[in-house]
């Protein structure tokens, strides 16, 4: 037992000495009590983007199966006016170069990379119900991501 007047003291996690209890530094081996020494808590990482990222990829594969037969020449129920002219071709590549613009965005979303690419692939595959699902799931989880 201490008397009312005697100074408190604790032992230094450090060091192990004995040290005035409300000590800011141990005066032996200088361990700093004034630092917060707590982990920073770790965030939980879900599976909403990498969801989002598989549906945006197999959306953009459709970019490339129109593409590319829009640019192969060949006529497509949706625009059979497009033939094997010079308009059709850069029309096909167009598609294309979309689709893949998609991709990435569907790869980066996986990653947790490049929110603002993850997000314009999503936007991309819009026509497409997965698509649209995925970029739903990526905007949803925009907090996961490191840009």
């Amino acid at each position: 037992m201490q008397s009312s007047g005697a100074q408190s003291t604790r032992n230094c996690v450090s060091c192990g000495r004995s040290i005035a209890w409300d000590a800011n530094v141990c005066p032996y081996c200088g361990r700093d009590y004034r630092v917060a020494m707590a982990p920073a808590p770790q965030k939980k990482e879900s599976a909403v983007p990498v969801v989002g990222g598989i549906l945006i990829i197999l959306s953009s594969l459709g970019y490339f199966g129109i593409g590319g037969v829009i640019a192969a020449g060949s006529t497509v129920a949706l625009v059979p006016s497009v033939g094997s002219s010079a308009a059709g071709i850069a029309c096909g590549v167009v598609i294309v170069i979309l689709g893949v613009i998609a991709l990435l965005g569907g790869v980066y979303a996986m990653q947790r990379k490049n929110f603002t690419l993850a997000l314009i692939g999503g936007i991309l595959v819009i026509p497409s119900i997965l698509g649209l699902i995925g970029l739903i799931l990526v905007a949803i989880s925009k907090d996961e991501f490191r840009d």
